[in-house]
C-alpha cells in the first residue's frame, strides 16, 4: 500500500471558469482516463465536488460514500485503483477505523486534507486540481499525463531559484549549531509546508524533517517543500556540510547523524522500529549531538512515534513543541507527547514559526 497526501483542501468550484479549466486539464492527461477512484468523505458537499472534478478530468469514480466499515466492504468489490480519503478537522475521526484502512486497504491511498484551501480563487482551484492529478498519477506510476503540470512546475522552480540566495559566504560560520527535528505523519506535509513558509529566510537554525513516508517519496517531498520556502530543502547526502537554513528530509532506510565537524553521515539502520523513518531515533540522535541546542516540533500524525525521543531531548535540556490538536488532521502523535512530556509551546504551524523566530532571537548560539 502506498500512502501519499494531497495537502490541499477543497473549495467550491466557480462556475464561470472552473468547468473550462478542468476540461482543458482533462485534454492534457488522457493516461488517467481509465483510473478508477473510490472517494471516502463524511461531507456530502466534498464528495459531490470531488466526484465532479474527477469525472470532468476523465477519471472513473466507482464508489463515493462516508468512511464506514460498510464502505470498506464495498471497496473490496468496487475494483478501484486508488482510494481518495477526505479528512477534515470538524469531524471526529474513528481512529480504529482509520487504522483498519491503513492496514487492510491494498490499493494506493491519497489523503485529501481539506484544511488548507478556503479562498475559492481560480489560481487556488488550479493549484489544488494539478496537485490532486499529480498524486493520482504518481500513485499509479503514470508519467505521461502532465503537460500542463510540467509547465506550472517549471515556472515555480524558476521562481524559487530566482528567490533563493545564490550562495552563503563564510560556510564555516554558517555551520548549523541549533537543530530542530520536525516530526510528522498523517497530515504532516501540509503542516510542515505552512511552518517552513512562515519562517524568515535568515533564521539561524537548521532542520531535519522526520516524516513517515515511502522511500520513493523522499526526493519528491523535498522538491515540493523547496517550492514553498526560501530555506534549502534537500534529501541528505553523505559528507554534506549541515548549514544554517538547511532542511533535510530524514531517509527511510538509513540513519542520519552529524559528525563533530558538521558533516552528514549516513549508515544502515540496525534497530527495528514500528515507523520509518523513526521520529524517536532522529530526535534521540540530535539530542545526543546538540543537547540543549536541539529542539523538536511534533506535527500532525497517527500513533505515538516521537514521545520517547522527546523525553530524551528534555533530559538533555532541549525544547519540545507541538502542533495544536485543533489544527491537526490527526492529533494522536502530539497528544501522546503531551501526555508524557513537559511541552514548552503549542500552536498552529504559523504560530510555531513565529514563536521559533522569537526563540532564536533570544537564544544564545554556541
Amino acid at each position: 500500500m502506498i500512502e501519499t497526501e494531497t495537502d490541499l483542501s477543497l473549495a467550491e468550484p466557480k462556475q464561470k471558469n472552473s468547468d473550462l479549466r478542468i476540461e482543458n486539464y482533462s485534454m492534457s492527461q488522457p493516461a488517467l482516463n481509465h483510473v478508477a477512484i473510490a472517494i471516502a468523505s463524511d461531507s456530502l458537499q466534498h464528495r459531490t465536488n470531488l466526484r465532479k472534478v474527477l469525472e470532468q478530468s476523465g477519471l472513473n469514480v466507482v464508489l463515493s460514500e462516508p468512511l464506514t466499515r460498510l464502505f470498506l466492504r464495498k471497496l473490496d468489490k468496487a475494483q478501484a485503483d486508488v482510494l481518495l480519503l477526505d479528512l477534515h478537522d470538524d469531524i471526529d475521526h474513528d481512529e480504529e477505523l482509520l487504522h483498519e484502512v491503513l492496514d487492510q486497504v491494498e490499493i494506493p491511498i491519497i489523503f485529501n486534507d481539506v484544511t488548507a484551501l478556503t479562498l475559492n480563487e481560480d489560481a487556488a482551484d488550479s493549484k489544488w486540481h494539478l496537485s490532486l492529478m499529480q498524486k493520482i498519477a504518481e500513485s499509479k506510476g503514470i508519467d505521461d499525463w502532465h503537460s500542463v503540470q510540467s509547465e506550472q512546475a517549471e515556472f515555480e522552480e524558476a521562481f524559487a531559484l530566482v528567490n533563493k540566495p545564490i550562495s552563503r559566504p563564510g560556510q564555516e560560520q554558517n555551520i548549523a549549531s541549533q537543530v530542530w527535528v520536525l516530526g510528522a505523519s498523517l497530515g504532516g506535509p501540509e503542516a510542515v509546508k505552512r511552518f517552513l513558509k512562515a519562517l524568515p529566510a535568515d533564521i539561524p537554525a537548521a532542520f531535519i524533517i522526520a516524516q513517515h513516508l515511502g522511500a520513493n517519496f523522499v526526493s519528491l517531498l523535498a522538491e515540493q517543500l523547496n517550492r514553498s520556502t526560501r530555506l534549502n530543502v534537500m534529501a541528505p547526502s553523505e559528507g554534506h556540510v549541515f548549514l544554517k537554513q538547511d532542511v533535510l528530509i530524514a531517509p527511510v532506510e538509513e540513519r542520519i547523524t552529524i559528525n563533530p565537524i558538521g558533516n552528514i553521515e549516513l549508515e544502515g539502520i540496525r534497530e527495528e522500529a514500528n515507523y520509518s523513518p523513526s521520529i524517536d531515533m532522529v530526535i534521540s540522535d540530535m539530542a545526543e549531538r546538540y543537547g540543549s541546542r536541539a529542539g523538536a516540533i511534533i506535527f500532525s500524525g497517527m500513533g505515538d512515534d516521537g514521545k520517547l525521543g522527546c523525553a530524551k531531548l528534555l533530559e538533555k535540556g532541549g525544547q519540545v513543541w507541538l502542533q495544536s490538536s485543533e489544527s491537526c488532521v490527526i492529533s494522536s502523535m502530539p497528544d501522546n507527547v503531551k501526555r508524557h512530556c513537559d511541552v514548552h509551546f503549542v500552536g498552529n504551524p504559523e504560530q510555531l514559526a513565529k514563536q521559533l523566530s522569537k526563540h532564536m532571537q533570544t537564544s544564545e548560539v554556541v
